[in-house]
Parts: structure tokens; C-alpha cells; sequence
């Protein structure tokens, strides 16, 4: 396709809430792109305190919008605009103004993906019980990582909890509704395994755990969402949560915008869905136990995963646990499934994959970050488990 030159750079409005991580890395990301592509003369909107107003967009020479369409007023500036625009995790159809998510595109997290992505997170370490807390307003991406959450977990034959809506007086006011909240964590059976929609509701489970004398992450664990490093780093203890893909999902928003806006006037923009993947659970002291009766195996369990990146083998382990070795090999065979090499090397083996996919690092560095004694004895550990060499591991994602 012949591309479009513009005579002047491109007006465009960015609506975002910037007190919120994910927000801000979409804004980053669309931002990135205008330094590569641009330039494009750009007014932000970020609903803080003292901005300006938005212009009336009814009539305004704009040429383009990207928003998070998470309240009616942005979403009635797009549509008083009338020009190209990306939404961005919109409200349901019927909190917006009819027509505007026929018209324009849409990009979304994978809402399913991260409720999944918790529900396999909190099952691989051995969990039974769980438990959701939601957005206070019930909002729509809260409700479906809940319900994807509760699925995934009613698959494999438990149950979940779900926290209940709050009332206008909760929604309002968080110390009307922490005692509700500390008495729904106690009720609980446990070691309960939470997930939270959000950074900011999973630091007030953590307060709620604190105040009912709850212990977290052993009697309680709390999983959030949005990897909100100046909320996650705080709170106390550190709190775990779901990194997602925002900082590309706004570069990729800003490239389809820049080519909608570079179309001839008068041609109806094709409009596009994307829904793109949550990256990964970022570990934290808040999730860092094992669900496990027999203690001596718990402890064994919790050695290799904080030790499967150094040279440590069964010896260690063994030593670690206090009992001799026939005793811990049966005890833990009984409880995982596994021997205690092939839980050391799965371990290892997960974290080699991580590093090959989210990384450029050398398979020399790789072995040494993850407890392998030579990058030719990785590659054939890695072959004969995967089928596949590294190389061709990396190429696929």
C-alpha cells in the first residue's frame, strides 16, 4: 500500500488516567512510538488535578485519538470528535454511547488469559483453596479476571470465593468496609490462595490480612495485577502481581492510529480488535509459600526454588531438610509426584525458558543463571525435555 504523507504533524489527544501503572506504561508506549515516527503535536489528558479541560471536540481540527476508555467522558470525546481513534480496554457497550465501539478499534488485554494465568500460577504450587476480591465498582475487566479465575480453578475440581459487591457506603469509604473484608479472609479455609484484580485492592487485602492477624503469605497468599512497582515494593510484605503487555499495547495503538490517520479523508477506517497476552507473574514475598502438610517436604520444596539458579544438588537439599535422604526422597515422591531431581530440574528448566524468551542473553549466561554447569549440558537437557534446541525455542516466541 502507498503510504501517506501528511503536510503538517498530525493533532492528536491521548486520554489517559495516569494514577494507574497500566495507564502510564500505555502512555509510555504510545509516547515511544511518536519519538521513533512522529512528530505528531499532541495534547495528554491525564485527569489530574488542576488540568486544563479538554477542548470542545465537537468541530476541533483534530486528527486522531488514543484512549483508555475507562469513565462516559472520554468516551463522549471520542465520539464528539469524529476522527480516528483507538480505544483502549473500554467500558461494557452499554456504559458507552451507542455506535462508538462499532466505529472505532478496539485494543484490550486478554482478561481470560490473566484470570488463567493466576488460577495456573496459585495450582502449580499446590493449592486447593482460593478466593477473589474485585474492583470496588465491579467494573468489567474485574469481573471477567474473576470469572476466568473461578473457572479455571472449578476445572481441576475446587471452589472459589467470591468477595461480594459492596455496598455505595463501602465503595466510598475503606474503612466501612474493611471489617467485612477481614472477616470474608478469616472465614476462608486455609492456606488460601487470593486473587486480586488490581495493585491498589490487593494492597487493602494485605491490610485486611494484617489487621485480622492473618499470616501472609503462609495462611494467606495475594496475587494482584498491574506490577505496580511503587505499590508492590511497599506494601508490606511485597506483594505479587501480573505484569502485562501494556507498554506494547500502546505502541502498537499509536502504529494503527498513525496509519488510519495517513488513510484519504473520506474512507471509512477498517477497524480492528487485538487482545494481547499478560506476560508474566512477577513472584513476590506475598506468594512465596508452599501449600504442603508435610512441613519437612515444604521446606525442601521452598530450598529449590530459591536455590534452582545455583549449583545445588540433592546433597544440599537433603542437608537442608534435617532428615536423611531414603526418608526425604519417600516423603517427597508421597506429596509432589516427583523425585527431588526432577522437581530441581523442572524448576530450572522453567526458568531457563523465561530467560530465552524475555531476554537476549547468551545460553553460556543462561546456564549460569539458572544452575546449569555448562551451556552443552543445558542444550542437551533442554533438547531431550523439549524436543527442540534453544535456539529454535527463542525463535518461536
Amino acid at each position: 500500500m502507498t503510504r501517506q504523507y501528511l503536510s503538517a504533524p498530525p493533532q492528536v489527544a491521548l486520554l489517559f488516567e495516569t494514577n494507574e501503572q497500566a495507564h502510564r506504561d500505555i502512555l509510555r508506549g504510545v509516547l515511544r512510538y511518536e519519538q521513533i515516527h512522529g512528530p505528531w503535536s499532541l495534547h495528554v489528558a491525564e485527569g489530574r488535578a488542576g488540568e486544563q479541560r479538554l477542548p470542545a471536540l465537537k468541530g476541533w481540527n483534530g486528527s486522531g485519538m488514543i484512549g483508555v476508555i475507562q469513565n462516559r467522558a472520554y468516551a463522549e470525546a471520542v465520539l464528539a470528535a469524529d476522527v480516528p481513534a483507538v480505544l483502549i480496554d473500554p467500558l461494557d457497550a452499554v456504559q458507552l454511547p451507542d455506535g462508538l465501539l462499532q466505529r472505532h478499534s478496539v485494543f484490550a488485554s486478554d482478561l481470560r488469559a490473566i484470570g488463567e494465568l493466576a488460577a495456573d500460577y496459585y495450582l502449580e504450587r499446590g493449592f486447593t483453596y482460593f478466593g477473589f476480591v474485585g474492583e470496588i465498582h465491579d467494573i468489567n475487566w474485574s469481573r471477567e479476571r474473576g470469572a476466568a479465575f473461578a473457572a479455571r480453578v472449578h476445572a481441576v475440581g475446587h471452589q472459589c470465593e467470591m468477595y461480594g459487591p459492596l455496598t455505595a457506603h463501602e465503595r466510598q469509604d475503606w474503612s466501612r468496609e474493611r471489617q467485612r473484608l477481614c472477616t470474608w479472609l478469616t472465614a476462608l479455609p486455609k492456606p488460601a490462595a487470593v486473587f486480586v484484580a488490581m495493585d491498589v485492592r490487593g494492597r487493602q487485602v494485605l491490610d485486611a490480612c494484617r489487621m485480622a492477624g492473618l499470616r501472609v503469605p503462609h495462611e494467606v497468599a495475594v496475587l494482584a495485577v498491574d506490577n505496580d512497582e511503587l505499590i508492590c515494593g511497599s506494601t508490606m510484605p511485597p506483594l505479587s502481581s501480573i505484569a502485562l503487555d501494556t507498554d506494547r499495547m500502546g505502541f502498537e495503538a499509536a502504529r494503527l492510529l498513525d496509519q488510519l490517520m495517513r488513510r484519504a479523508r473520506g474512507r471509512r477506517p477498517r477497524r480492528v480488535e487485538r487482545v494481547f497476552p499478560p506476560l508474566k507473574v512477577v513472584t513476590r514475598r506475598s506468594t512465596e509459600t508452599i501449600p504442603i502438610a508435610d512441613p519437612v517436604v515444604a521446606r525442601a520444596l521452598e530450598y529449590i526454588w530459591l536455590n534452582a539458579q545455583n549449583p545445588v544438588g540433592v546433597p544440599e537439599i537433603v542437608q537442608h531438610s534435617g532428615v536423611s535422604r531414603r526418608s526425604l526422597e519417600m516423603r517427597f515422591r508421597a506429596c509432589v509426584g516427583v523425585t527431588l531431581q526432577d522437581e530441581l530440574q523442572r524448576t530450572r528448566l522453567k526458568r531457563v525458558r523465561a530467560l530465552l524468551a524475555e531476554t537476549n542473553h547468551s545460553v553460556r549466561a543462561i546456564a549460569h543463571a539458572c544452575g546449569f554447569t555448562s551451556a552443552s549440558y543445558l542444550g542437551k537437557v533442554f533438547r531431550r525435555t523439549f524436543g527442540m534446541t534453544m535456539t529454535q525455542y527463542r525463535a518461536q516466541r
